[in-house]
């Protein structure tokens, strides 16, 4: 186990806010080592004997070490010792205080199966996190791109952020006139799919789901405009079963457009 870096003479030279950065970063390492399973008995004494001469030097309280040598009583303690220094300084405890960022090879995965001839339409939605976790939402489900509506697009930061790099995979179609572009995808013979809670309707799991299918999510609190709706074929909805008539938009897409993805590929 690493020892912690500072002498107390050195420590004590720092402000509080200082000193309590440096026993996170040292808190930290210790966490990850846990959570690896690169700990023994004797690793925990002696962390436990360090840390508590540190806690003396800086006029905090004891530290209690578990009941027992089981990692998991150990993480969940020396997680709520960097809560305990974060909110010392003012400062909610963050997952990257806690753990390395897992990286992933989203390129390679993504690959796996054909991308489906089926698309979303955003028709004035507002909100930059739904736009970015629906881009994420359309890439996860094998579904084309997005018609973007008097809507925001992956060229905002904060959609990307939300996005996760999805929207480097998932193309987007910005328009002025979000009816007249989906009047024109139907001629080219696609159906258009409004997913809204009006009457008529259809259980988004009885609908008959074909390929070539655009579904339409409208604005988050007024629905899609009735110049849009005109020209939707059909509509869905999803039945809801608590005091609520309709989900966060973002939610509704991915229920819906990983239910559809799932129907045309298990044909």
């Amino acid at each position: 186990m690493d020892t912690f870096g500072f002498t107390k003479k050195k420590l004590l030279l720092l402000c509080p806010e200082t000193q309590n950065k440096h026993i996170i970063s040292w808190l930290a390492g210790f966490y990850q080592k846990l959570t690896t399973n690169r700990v023994n008995p004797a690793s925990l004494d002696l962390f436990t004997r360090q840390y508590n001469e540190v806690l003396n030097w800086t006029g905090m309280n004891e530290f209690i070490r578990p009941e027992s040598n089981t990692t998991r009583l150990w993480i969940e303690s020396i997680s709520d010792r960097i809560h305990f220094h974060r909110s010392a300084i003012g400062t909610p405890v963050r997952d990257t205080d806690l753990l390395e960022t897992i990286q992933t090879d989203d390129a390679l995965l993504s690959c796996h199966q054909p991308v489906l001839n089926c698309h979303l339409a955003l028709d004035g939605l507002r909100s930059l996190f739904n736009v970015g976790s629906i881009f994420r939402t359309c890439d996860a489900a094998g579904f084309k791109s997005i018609i973007l509506g008097n809507t925001p697009g992956k060229e905002h930061p904060r959609v990307q952020k939300t996005a996760m790099g999805a929207h480097q995979w998932v193309e987007q179609d910005k328009t002025g006139d979000l009816a007249q572009t989906l009047l024109e995808k139907k001629e080219e013979g696609f159906h258009i799919i409004g997913v809204e809670t009006i009457q008529g309707a259809l259980p988004f799991y009885d609908m008959p789901w074909e390929d070539n299918t655009i579904l339409v999510f409208g604005n988050e609190e007024y629905g899609i405009s009735s110049h849009v709706r005109s020209v939707c074929d059909n509509f869905v909805h999803i039945p809801m079963y608590g005091r609520k008539n309709s989900l966060n938009v973002a939610n509704a897409a991915a229920v819906i457009c990983f239910h559809l993805s799932r129907s045309l590929r298990s044909r």
